[in-house]
């Protein structure tokens, strides 16, 4: 296939998972894609519909390319896209896609006959909102979800985008692959190795962990019942909040500084006021923001932790 089609294609697997981090992201992901399939010479499409009727859950174990989910019809039914892409011609035929169902589970696997083999499968699937998805990429392939009601696990090398969700997520990268939720009703747990983490308009409890990445979570409402926990190696921490909440807030950084455009109450505790006091007073909190209820733990070891105000109208 030509470079044109690559791009098209990019376009194409792109358009449903834009999100609001702009255009250099958008690029960026275009990049990774072409860089994923460019080499493939030869490949091979197909597609077929699924009866969902007796299925609540779908696993999908891919060893090279990306995975793209998204919902968009009432039937009862999935649609399954395939493209398998090889450097030879021959290897086409080596690499299988498997699906079974058994115990109202659908797996769908993708198998190498020969192990040597150097190709990829790009899944692209429409599914009912009510599913439960689990993902798992060994190799390299970015991982799209759209519009999914059920509960999500994701974990992969690369990039995972999540949108438009209302139940549990759990979503993994474990190399330099980043995350990106929007719009999230149910609880949320990320977490990387050396990539970043963003979150936008979370409604539910939050944790996140990263070794050197940064973590961006941004609330519109903070629910009393909440708990947000986030912890980073070398990674910033910036959490933005309405300007009307109610937290117990306790944030740590041994070698950054600590901020909030949040007026918190601070818990009464005996001190001098010597270096030692401001030192820490500007790498640690222990409070309350308005009446407190919901809970807010923030730590890093070297990065800095930042509070901010998200205006509501």
């Amino acid at each position: 296939m030509n470079k044109a089609v690559y791009i098209l294609l990019c376009f194409g697997f792109l358009s449903s998972c834009n999100t609001i981090n702009g255009a250099k992201k958008f690029r960026d992901k275009i990049k990774s894609f072409v860089d994923t399939i460019k080499g493939y010479k030869y490949e091979e499409s197909k597609q077929k519909e699924l009866s969902t009727v007796s299925i609540n859950t779908v696993s999908i174990t891919n060893i090279n390319g990306p995975i793209t989910i998204k919902t968009g019809w009432k039937k009862s039914s999935l649609f399954l896209k395939t493209t398998r892409r090889a450097k030879k011609e021959e290897d086409l035929n080596n690499i299988k896609i498997i699906h079974s169902i058994q115990n109202n589970h659908l797996t769908i696997t993708t198998k190498h006959i020969n192990p040597k083999l150097v190709g990829l499968v790009e899944y692209e699937l429409i599914v009912p909102a009510s599913l439960d998805i689990t993902l798992a990429i060994s190799g390299n392939g970015d991982v799209c979800i759209k519009d999914v009601s059920g509960a999500i696990n994701v974990v992969t090398n690369d990039n995972i985008t999540i949108s438009n969700t209302s139940n549990m997520v759990s979503a993994r990268t474990l190399k330099k692959g980043s995350i990106t939720i929007n719009n999230a009703l149910g609880p949320i747990e990320a977490h990387t190795h050396w990539g970043n983490i963003f979150a936008h308009n979370i409604a539910h409890s939050f944790s996140a962990d990263s070794i050197s990445g940064k973590v961006q979570v941004t609330y519109k409402t903070l629910p009393s019942t909440s708990a947000v926990d986030v912890k980073t190696t070398s990674g910033h921490i910036m959490l933005a909040l309405p300007t009307d909440n109610n937290a117990e807030i306790r944030g740590h950084t041994m070698h950054g500084t600590l901020i909030s455009d949040h007026y918190i109450t601070l818990k009464p505790y005996a001190t001098q006021l010597n270096n030692m006091a401001w030192t820490k007073f500007k790498k640690e909190v222990d409070g309350t923001i308005g009446s407190g209820e919901a809970t807010i733990a923030l730590h890093s070891i070297n990065g800095n932790l930042k509070i901010t105000e998200v205006k509501t109208t």
